[in-house]
């Protein structure tokens, strides 16, 4: 099982955002044990960190991963029970301080898109993530 603590900066998606979220987040239950934590403030995510964690910050100019790449990362994770924590910005992006104390930076696109999708968007991921880890049935 995998561990992940998930920080948004800002709000939680809403409306049809909300269901697909909440979709996702039952799908992958089986799989991952998620703690998700919404902070109003760049300045509190630090606390929120729990300690030993590998943090990856979502940066629209991280590093580029095929979803097979995320997957064989996620699976190091889970295969070494070392627990992992995700931050995503709100629409201002994180401080230079905060990108350089993470211990990757990850891109989900080169393009910018909105909070909400950026969200959807990780979860669709990490959810394509243990699908191929199992060799179920959803990445083609």
């Amino acid at each position: 099982m995998l561990y992940l603590t998930f920080i948004s900066l800002g709000d939680l998606p809403k409306g049809a955002f909300s269901e697909i979220a909440d979709k996702f987040h039952k799908q992958m239950s089986p799989y991952v044990k998620f703690s998700h934590i919404v902070v109003a403030d760049e300045s509190k995510i630090k606390a929120q960190v729990p300690d030993g964690d590998f943090v990856i910050v979502l940066d629209e100019a991280g590093k580029t991963m095929s979803s097979h790449e995320f997957a064989k990362l996620i699976s190091d994770f889970e295969d070494g029970g070392q627990h992992l924590t995700v931050i995503l910005s709100d629409a201002k992006g994180l401080s230079d301080q905060t990108k350089k104390a993470s211990d990757l930076r990850l891109s989900l696109s080169p393009m910018t898109t909105t909070h909400d999708l950026a969200h959807l968007f990780f979860l669709e991921q990490l959810y394509r993530a243990m699908t191929i880890i199992r060799g179920k049935e959803y990445h083609y």
